[in-house]
């Protein structure tokens, strides 16, 4: 069986299910994991991680923020010998491509969002976008959008690939009749891309209407003593409650009890944006009506009124009004969440996502 080597400075970060995923679901690679250190989901996975002995570690560290290739990445990939290297976000990917290179070994990137959009603009990237669109062998983007914004930074259109995110959808249960209680969640870590605020601000607009609906936040991050300040100046921090970062299975649970899931996604100040928010599809698999914005990718999977709802950024009045409506009753949402589901399992299944991934790494073969 042929081998790939998937790449990630952080093996994994909480909120990336995605990659997790992709590596426990191969078919007919076998996969193996490269990273700097080790986080979260590594239970089933075979990972290489940098040696904490002293030596060892300082000359790794000093080659890690130089971005140069580490000894440790070197002696890793000499050792298995993978027949694809599979970096995960373009700034991971730039610590792989010399080694790739030297190695002569096809270097796939996978872009997922703040790699497209925000990381681009800071120093010395533009050249070393230059040199990774040059020598990668392939590039995948998360979303239609995503490639287009590729190729606008220059990657060559004939080497980019979509492969949409995944889901296991055996795992996910469909909660067909759903509580017609006035339940929202919101999940997501707590910074300014996520828009929790505009989200709160519909809360209040619908406060003053009569409308109390129970709102629950899942997640963490540096903006939430400023999200809790805004809950007491709004008057609705009785019905508001945040939770902090809990397990996925934890969250998954959670939609058994939620009519609607809010994801009010905004372009930040510094330009970081969404790829394609991992919780919205799970939302549409499991039967939770969605609630978001015209933002980055996420038109590409919720159509307003069909299989979603959609709201303008920055818009807290537009969504009030979408809320409204789907407390009054004017919408038939079963219908809705089931043409949600149907789209989930057509587009975005695991095994879709294996398969496609694993025709690039035979393409390149």
């Amino acid at each position: 069986m042929r081998k790939v080597l998937h790449y990630k400075t952080n093996f994994l970060n909480n909120s990336e299910t995605f990659i997790n995923r992709l590596i426990k679901n191969h078919q007919t690679y076998e996969p193996a994991a490269l990273c700097y250190q080790k986080k979260s989901f590594t239970d089933g996975i075979r990972i290489y991680e940098v040696p904490g002995n002293e030596f060892s570690f300082i000359r790794n560290c000093l080659a890690f923020h130089l971005n140069f290739p580490l000894p440790f990445y070197k002696q890793i990939i000499r050792e298995l010998k993978p027949d694809i290297i599979h970096a995960h976000f373009g700034y991971d990917a730039y610590k792989m491509l010399h080694i790739a290179r030297e190695q002569n070994i096809p270097l796939v990137t996978s872009f997922y969002g703040s790699d497209v959009t925000r990381l681009p603009s800071e120093l010395f990237w533009t050249t070393r976008y230059k040199k990774l669109a040059a020598f990668g062998a392939h590039f995948i983007a998360a979303s239609d959008l995503m490639k287009n914004q590729l190729e606008e930074l220059g990657f060559p259109a004939e080497k980019i690939s979509v492969v949409r995110f995944g889901l296991n959808l055996k795992e996910l249960k469909f909660y067909e009749n759903k509580p017609g209680s006035k339940k929202i969640l919101m999940v997501g870590r707590l910074v300014e891309k996520k828009g929790f605020e505009y989200a709160l601000m519909a809360i209040s607009h619908l406060k003053r209407k009569g409308i109390i609906p129970e709102v629950n936040i899942f997640g963490d991050g540096p903006l939430r003593k400023k999200l809790t300040d805004l809950t007491e100046e709004l008057g609705i921090s009785n019905f508001v409650t945040f939770h902090g970062f809990k397990p996925v299975e934890e969250i998954l649970k959670a939609h058994g009890s939620h009519s609607l899931l809010l994801a009010p996604s905004v372009k930040a100040s510094d330009g970081d944006t969404e790829g394609l928010p991992n919780t919205i599809l799970e939302a549409m698999a499991m039967g939770t009506v969605v609630v978001a914005t015209r933002h980055a990718a996420i038109p590409e999977v919720v159509e307003h009124e069909k299989t979603g709802f959609l709201a303008g950024e920055r818009n807290p009045e537009e969504l009030a009004e979408i809320l409204e409506k789907l407390f009054s009753g004017r919408y038939d949402l079963k219908m809705i969440r089931n043409r949600a589901r149907k789209c989930i399992e057509e587009s975005y299944s695991v095994d879709k996502m294996v398969s496609d991934t694993e025709k690039i790494y035979d393409r390149l073969l």
